[in-house]
Order: C-alpha cells, then structure tokens, then sequence
C-alpha cells in the first residue's frame, strides 16, 4: 500500500480479519471489513471503479479467487489467473514439472484407491497425500501403511471436492530449501535462498528457517536457481513467489510453487535489507523496478 501511495496510486483493502496490522485504517485509501468471496470482491471492485485487484499478498483464499474473478471480468494485476491455477492445481504443475526438466519426487494423480496403493507397493511407504487449492498442511497427510493411506484419501477427498490430489514418495530425512523470490514478466528480479532447520516434512509454518543458507551445498543452491528461473519463466510470474524444495544427497526436487508472497517475505525483506514487496508492487502495476 505504502509503495502504491508513493506511485500515486489510492489502495483497498479488503479483510475479514480484525486483528492484523493490514488493518490499520491509517494505512490504505479505503478498507473494507468483509468476507474474502468473489461476491464481495466484485462488488467492492465495481462501487471503488478500480483498475485492477491484486491477489498476490493476502494468503492462499484470494489465490482460490483467481479463476472465479477473472472468469467474472475482473482484471488481475501480476500473474495471470492460468498461471496461478497451473501452480496450485497439483496435476497441472507436476505435469509442468516434469515437461520443463525439473526434478520433482515421483508422484502420480489419484484417481482411485487401488491406484494409490499400487503406487505406494512400487515406491515403498511412506508417500504423500497432497490435495489441490489448500493452505500447505490441510488434508496434507503422510501415510506409512494402507490403512493409513485409505483414511488419508478419505480426507484429502473431502477437502479437495472437485481439485486434483497427487500423491507422491516421502523423501525421509531431506532438507527443505525455499526460494523467496520476485519476478517480472516471467524473469526473476529478486531472490533468497533459505533452508529449513528441521527435516523435510515439518510444515513451514511452523519451522525455523536460517538465511543465508548454513549447509547447503554450491551445487544445491545452484539447481534451486536453475529450477526456480525455468518455473517462473513458464508461469509467466510477474509479482511475488515462493518455491519449496527437498535435497537429498545430489537430488534437489522441487515440491511446490506459491505464486504470493509467502510468511517469509518479511523476514527475508529485514534480513537482506530489500524490500521485496515494494519490488512486486511495482512490477505488478508496471512501474520501473
């Protein structure tokens, strides 16, 4: 808000939560207390007249928006609506993966019980049950045996309705690197690298992340660069991303793209001293950056 101020712009807010700083009335031109819904953001969108909705910096629901809004004329300013459902759709991006030559675990799409457990014999337990659309962690399960990964299926099926869910091997006792990062117009602008303290598979919410990087490897850190140059230029990002990986041995195998700003934006932004949300605000409304 304060980047889009100082380019003379006047910025909405839209919320539904009362106790974050992002609702500090003082800080935007307008703020509205309301559910984050297509409805409402349509309609705000049409009473403010505005130019454009920004999706990128309020957490994964306004990235569940994206298709709905843009289906429904609204203009999306940075990454466009396909390009952000070709990274939270999990059958999309795996697809994506694998065309662009980086390497991921294996995986395959769910399409019913006996081909998840047949996956599962031929790669071994554990394997990850991951749905479509999700805040990293809901129905994201680790199953060790069939039974487990039965009852797994039932909730990530509950949750996912009509999303994709992949499931693929567990990679035990990898470190989690994570690649904070701005682009503009598929080109990378900004970034850091990170690693996780504690072994893959602690969510990232709550893990310790330590930057710069203390045990990575040159050539770990060097195919997190590649991997995440290829992905944001076949996203065609323009604004904020996040991309997880896990490392093992030689293997560095990319897990997931967010295309938002991630928890570790702040941190990153104090501990380089670059702001890297001002740096994707102006690459989002195309001023100079």
């Amino acid at each position: 808000i304060r980047t889009l101020r100082a380019l003379g712009k006047t910025a909405t807010m839209v919320n539904y939560n009362l106790e974050t700083v992002s609702t500090d009335y003082d800080e935007c031109g307008r703020l509205y207390f309301d559910e984050l819904s297509k409805e409402r953001i349509m309609d705000i969108y049409e009473k403010d007249n505005a130019e454009g909705v920004i999706v990128s910096v309020g957490g994964q629901i306004p990235n569940g928006l994206a298709i709905p809004l843009d289906e429904a004329g609204v203009k999306l300013l940075g990454t466009p609506a396909n390009m952000i459902d070709n990274a939270e759709d999990r059958m999309k991006f795996s697809d994506m993966i694998d065309e662009i030559g980086v390497q991921q675990p294996k995986w395959r799409e769910l399409t019913n019980v006996e081909s998840a457990l047949d996956f599962a014999s031929n790669v071994g337990y554990p394997v990850l049950v991951r749905p479509s659309y999700v805040l990293s962690g809901a129905a994201m399960n680790v199953a060790w045996t069939d039974d487990q990964l039965k009852a797994c299926l039932t909730e990530a099926a509950e949750v996912s309705q009509d999303k994709p869910v992949v499931i693929s091997d567990f990679i035990e006792g990898a470190v989690e690197i994570e690649m904070d990062a701005v682009a503009k117009n598929g080109d990378i602008i900004a970034a850091a690298i990170h690693e996780h303290i504690e072994n893959a598979g602690v969510h990232s919410g709550d893990a310790t992340l330590v930057l710069p990087p203390q045990d990575l490897t040159a050539y770990q850190k060097e195919r997190v660069r590649d991997a995440s140059r290829k992905i944001a230029k076949r996203l065609n990002i323009t604004g904020p991303m996040n991309i997880q990986f896990v490392a093992k041995g030689t293997d560095v195998m990319c897990i997931e793209c967010n295309v938002r700003a991630s928890r570790s934006f702040p941190f990153v932004s104090k501990t380089m001293g670059v702001d890297f949300i001002e740096a994707a605000t102006k690459a989002i409304v195309g001023a100079d950056t």
